[in-house]
């Protein structure tokens, strides 16, 4: 029915652009012909093909979906529709079906909750707090900024990514377009602002990681990262290379975001690069400054500098076309002579860039527009059409450089990080960066990191096996082997889930250590050979009472169902055989109905019951057959007596004499 209501409309629209276009000056650039729907079209196919084709309507004739909206101003660009999230405005329906809503978003089976904004905070002032509910921020009264707090909501997102994690920072200048080029990226879910003051503060993170499929064929989930700008009128030294420190550690891929081509004094905006070494330290031990550098160089991310805004012909030393990234090396980066501070401070920039981002890339991107307007709404797909070609054609080379260039986030021992550990080293660098005279310490945050990560997996691989042996639980008594038998399954899928969880990660004598605590907790056997400890032990205990329990129970049942009864029906009658086959029955009842190790136990005492009450059944039979016949003789007597006496009475009778 949501396919056919789907189809109607799609139909209509079709109609609708035929009847628009038709009217349409001849210098109206056209839209592309509406995709054909085909029979086997699923409902999520009909949707999509029929916002497409909104979209290209909203293009030649804007005011037609929108409510409220009248022709455009002088200028000849659509007005800005009314604000959504206001009271009272909502997007056009047509029967029924809202054109602007959001498909659900796959992303690989991962659980990510969804804003309003496809971003979230993840690092921001510590004088502010974030209302999500209300998605702003909250100034804390009496507070100055000095450092940074995490934000848990983010947090929690990275945490659902257990595969390889490809994180990818962008930084720069305010107002230069950070947020723009990551909507670009993610699908048009970053939010954006068109306001002289900054609209990012701290570190935003995309809510919608995506997968990405490597040329080798691996998978890492990418996740987007906008940092708040550099250089604002009202930042701090100190904020500005916190939040670039953070995103250096942060990031598999950085992109240094400028505007127009650099010149040798822009380089001096650029010192918290050359201060990488003193912010960020690699291993604990001692080194000289150059084998510090070398080591932060190895760590660091990839790094894509991108230019805006450049409307002039890129030229190498002889005047010829040729790459940015040969400009940047030939004409920016080169050292220049002379003695003076300044000289010798851009001359310090320069070799701190070649030396931590030797393998950098560079790429530059035309202006969009020569109009402000179209500038500040150029997500707007009414607007669409005002952006320059030559804009949306290097865009489109920039998107796919920045593809080529995804790889997933390692450690500082090389090896690849999960999203679970990215958090990890997070609240690592973040405490070391709030504490004052420390330096995030990449080989003392891993080592944290790490032991946290054994641990989760540790505590998680617990969970398994306590979670399948609480369902044994209720099946109990069974045999001890039986019980073995499910244990050792049991384990073997948490042992499954621990490697799963430290699959990236090659520290053997770390993992060997955390399966040992692993397998202890679930069962810890002694030097004999016998469970002594752990979630088994436990079992086997209860396994034990329940065994007894239930066998007493049994063996009761079946001396009351079985044996009493002949028992209390003893009589001169009674066979010795009748009380054998009660208690045989019952005894070969009893090890069908028995179970647990305790039932060779409980038979014991079973069998000496038995025997006594055998015993006691012989020795009242006996009685009773002892009885019986003494009191046979009594009766023969009795009657013998009888018979003397009526003989007597005969006898007295005859010799009475006649009267």
């Amino acid at each position: 029915m949501e396919s056919k209501r789907c189809t109607d409309m799609y139909n209509d629209i079709v109609r609708e652009m035929d009847r628009v276009v038709e009217a349409l000056p001849e210098t109206t650039p056209l839209v592309s012909k509406p995709l054909q729907l085909l029979p086997d079209d699923s409902e999520k196919t009909v949707f999509l093909k029929l916002k497409s084709l909104c979209h290209q309507l909203k293009r030649v004739h804007p005011e037609g979906l929108v409510r409220g909206t009248d022709a455009g101003p002088s200028s000849g660009l659509p007005r800005k529709s009314p604000r959504r999230d206001q009271p009272g405005d909502r997007p056009l329906s047509l029967s029924g079906l809202s054109l602007d809503s959001e498909l659900p978003t796959q992303t690989a089976g991962l659980h990510i909750p969804s804003t309003g904004h496809g971003s979230v905070p993840l690092c921001i002032p510590d004088n502010l707090d974030w209302d999500s509910r209300n998605n702003h921020f909250v100034e804390i009264p009496g507070v100055e900024r000095g450092g940074l707090k995490l934000c848990e909501e983010a947090l929690s997102i990275l945490r659902t990514i257990k595969g390889p994690v490809c994180p990818v920072c962008i930084v720069g200048r305010c107002r230069t377009g950070k947020s723009y080029l990551l909507s670009q990226l993610q699908g048009g879910r970053f939010r954006l602002g068109n306001k002289m003051d900054r609209e990012t503060l701290g570190i935003w993170m995309g809510s919608q990681p995506f997968q990405h499929t490597l040329p080798d064929g691996r998978q890492v989930t990418v996740v987007l990262f906008d940092t708040e700008g550099m250089e604002a009128h009202d930042a701090k030294e100190n904020t500005d290379n916190q939040i670039f420190s953070l995103s250096v550690l942060l990031g598999s891929l950085l992109i240094y975001n400028t505007k127009s081509v650099p010149h040798s004094h822009d380089l001096q905006s650029l010192h918290y690069i050359g201060n990488l070494s003193k912010s960020i330290q690699v291993r604990s031990s001692r080194a000289t400054s150059a084998e510090e550098i070398r080591r932060v160089s190895e760590c660091l991310p990839q790094f894509f500098w991108l230019l805006r805004d450049v409307d002039l012909e890129i030229t190498d030393r002889k005047g010829e076309k040729c790459s940015m990234k040969t400009y940047l090396l030939e004409k920016v980066l080169k050292a220049d002579d002379g003695f003076d501070d300044d000289v010798a401070d851009q001359n310090r920039v320069r070799k701190s860039i070649l030396t931590f981002f030797s393998d950098f890339d560079a790429f530059a991107l035309p202006p969009p527009s020569a109009d402000k307007e179209v500038i500040q709404n150029m997500e707007d797909p009414r607007y669409a059409t005002y952006v320059t070609s030559a804009f949306h054609q290097g865009m489109a080379r920039v998107k796919k450089e920045i593809g080529k260039k995804f790889c997933p986030k390692r450690n500082v021992a090389g090896n690849i990080i999960n999203g679970d550990q990215l958090a990890d080293l997070l609240q690592c660098y973040v405490n070391a960066i709030n504490t004052p005279g420390t330096v995030p310490n990449m080989e003392d945050s891993w080592t944290q990191t790490l032991q946290l990560t054994y641990q989760r997996a540790v505590e998680g691989a617990v969970k398994i096996y306590e979670d399948e042996m609480k369902d044994l639980s209720l099946r109990l008594p069974c045999d001890e082997q039986e019980l073995l038998g499910h244990h050792q399954f049991f384990f073997e899928m948490a042992l499954d889930g621990f490697r799963a969880d430290t699959q990236l990660d090659c520290d053997s004598a770390l993992m060997q250590q955390n399966m040992k605590e692993l397998e202890d907790r679930c069962a810890f056997f002694d030097d004999s050979g016998r469970c002594s400890a752990g979630i088994l032990y436990q079992y086997l205990c209860e396994n034990e009472t329940k065994s007894e329990e239930h066998c007493r129970q049994m063996k009761n049942l079946l001396m009351e169902v079985h044996v009493q009864p002949v028992l209390d029906s003893l009589s001169a009658n009674t066979q010795y055989d009748d009380v054998m086959r009660a208690v045989t029955a019952a005894d070969e009842l009893y090890w069908e109905m028995a179970a647990g190790p305790k039932a060779n136990d409980v038979y014991g005492e079973f069998l000496k019951e038995l025997q006594e009450h055998r015993e006691r059944v012989e020795h009242t039979l006996c009685q009773l057959k002892d009885y019986d016949r003494r009191l046979e003789e009594e009766r023969v007597r009795d009657q013998q007596n009888r018979v003397k006496i009526r003989e007597r009475e005969v006898c007295i009778t005859l010799t009475k004499p006649t009267w």
